[in-house]
C-alpha cells in the first residue's frame, strides 16, 4: 500500500498491524479472519482500494478478492442464505452456504419460485 493510504484509512482498519498472510483465502483460521474484517468500521475503502489494485485470493472489505481475464471480482464471504455465518468458498462464489441447513433452505426456494415473466419461450 502506497504511503498515502498508510497514513489514511489503513491506521483504522481492524487488521492494522497484522501478518498480511492472515487475510488469503487459505489461511489456517479463516472464520475469525472474515469476521475480524466484517466488523471492520473502514471496510469500504478498503474494498475499493483492493478492487483498484487489482488484489487476488485476498480478503478485503468483507469480500474475497479475486482476478479474473476482464477485472478483479468480489465474492461476499457470508452465507448466501442465512448472511450471518462465514463460509469457505471458491473462485465462482457457487454453492456458498454455511451448512446443509441453508443450502436446502435456497434449493427449496428456488423450485418454489415462479417461472420468470418476460421471455416468451420459443415454439418450433
Amino acid at each position: 500500500m502506497g504511503e498515502e493510504t498508510a497514513s489514511g484509512w489503513w491506521r483504522q482498519a481492524a487488521c492494522a498491524g497484522s501478518d498480511a498472510n492472515w487475510w488469503t483465502d487459505n489461511c489456517p483460521d479463516r472464520s475469525l479472519a472474515v469476521r475480524i474484517c466484517l466488523g471492520c468500521p473502514v471496510r469500504k475503502a478498503c474494498l475499493a482500494d483492493g478492487l483498484a489494485n487489482g488484489d487476488n485470493g485476498i480478503i478485503r472489505g468483507g469480500m474475497l478478492l479475486y482476478r479474473t481475464r476482464r477485472r478483479t471480482e468480489a465474492v461476499p464471504l457470508l452465507c448466501a442464505q442465512c448472511r450471518r455465518s462465514p463460509v469457505t468458498c471458491g473462485r465462482t462464489g457457487a454453492g456458498r452456504y454455511c451448512g446443509q441447513r441453508c443450502a436446502a433452505i435456497a434449493r427449496s426456494r428456488r423450485a418454489a419460485d415462479p417461472p420468470r415473466v418476460g421471455r416468451r419461450p420459443h415454439l418450433w
